[in-house]
């Protein structure tokens, strides 16, 4: 039995540990320092407030204020009522749980639920009880907020894959264009099996990235790179289309020596800037130049010429995709990022 599969190791983040450790520890030791008892909730406290994005730590950190307002209350109801027993603490839960789910708050569920259980403890609701809650809950949380925030940008990381990307995607579209020419199998076999499925994964993994890197992001507009991410994405599928349809041409025919030479120059100049317009230009002189060719003589050279007609309409698409992208942008939007 091979336990390493069910490990997932990537999913440990060694600078989250530190921060949740040594967030934990500042906070009972402030805790400690102002004498506030139950002090070690506030470490719990801070590490039920470090989130994975900033964006989350904030957002969930006053989720949490209400659902503590919002606990105290029905704690102060129902143990005021039926007295500071287990039934009444059960009582409470029942009731802080539904109305919790209800009014979307259950990220304060866990939290306000072990700083009730203090009122239990103490057998009383006081002003300076609640007021000691409150402290432990500010410190925990703005522990836990302070460290949050501590959270390393990735954008040039993402940048780096996302050039490797590219690279990877005109690697792919060399493939093609080789494939045509030399009718090699082991060619097409590669980019079926390696290349395609790489691209997919890469593409899938740089969007997991850009899309956390946009939460620990609080101001900057981070909308171009996750939809610039979504488009190759699309066109990355397109690609599997135009690669299937490839392995229909059954043997070397002259008029794939244009074609192959055409997806050459989409490789040549395949970059993030490039609106493709010039691409579409000579994608519709390669339109005409198959329309004044002789009409082909055999079944054989019918099916191939047809096939070639339909990876050209698939290049089409692959092409509308980021021309259609590139329209739909504003200018600051890719400007600002591309400087």
């Amino acid at each position: 039995m091979n336990i390493k599969k069910y490990l997932n190791y990537k999913k440990i983040k060694p600078l989250y540990l530190l921060k949740a450790g040594f967030g934990s520890a500042i906070a009972i030791i402030i805790a400690d320092f102002f004498r506030l008892s139950f002090s070690p909730s506030a470490g719990i406290i801070t590490l039920l407030t470090l989130q994975n994005t900033k964006k989350e730590t904030i957002f969930v950190a006053l989720k949490r204020i209400l659902s503590f307002i919002l606990a105290a209350i029905i704690a102060a109801i129902i143990f005021n009522t039926v007295g500071y027993t287990s039934i009444a603490f059960g009582i409470f839960i029942i009731v802080f749980v539904a109305i919790s789910i209800l009014f979307s708050l259950q990220d304060g569920i866990s939290m306000n639920a072990v700083l009730t259980t203090h009122f239990l403890v103490e057998e009383k609701i006081d002003f300076p009880l609640l007021m000691n809650e409150v402290g432990i809950l500010f410190i925990g949380m703005g522990i836990g907020i302070a460290l949050n925030l501590i959270m390393p940008r990735t954008k040039e990381k993402i940048r780096r894959n996302q050039r490797m990307l590219e690279e990877h995607i005109r690697r792919a579209l060399r493939t093609m264009a080789d494939w045509l020419i030399k009718q090699d199998e082991a060619i097409i076999i590669r980019c079926k099996s390696e290349e395609i499925p790489n691209l997919e994964e890469m593409v899938e993994n740089l969007l997991e990235e850009a899309y956390e890197d946009a939460e620990n992001t609080l101001l900057s507009d981070t909308k171009y790179l996750i939809s610039y991410l979504e488009m190759r994405k699309l066109q990355i599928s397109q690609l599997r289309n135009i690669v299937g349809t490839l392995d229909r041409v059954e043997r070397k025919i002259p008029q794939a020596i244009p074609l192959a030479n055409y997806i050459g120059n989409i490789a040549a100049s395949f970059h993030e800037k490039n609106n493709v317009e010039k691409l579409l230009e000579e994608l519709e002189d390669l339109y005409l130049y198959y329309r004044d060719e002789p009409l082909p003589k055999t079944r054989d050279e019918f099916e191939n010429r047809a096939v070639l007609y339909q990876i050209l309409k698939e290049l089409h698409d692959f092409l509308r995709l980021k021309r259609n992208f590139m329209l739909k942008l504003e200018y600051k939007n890719y400007q600002s990022y591309w400087d």
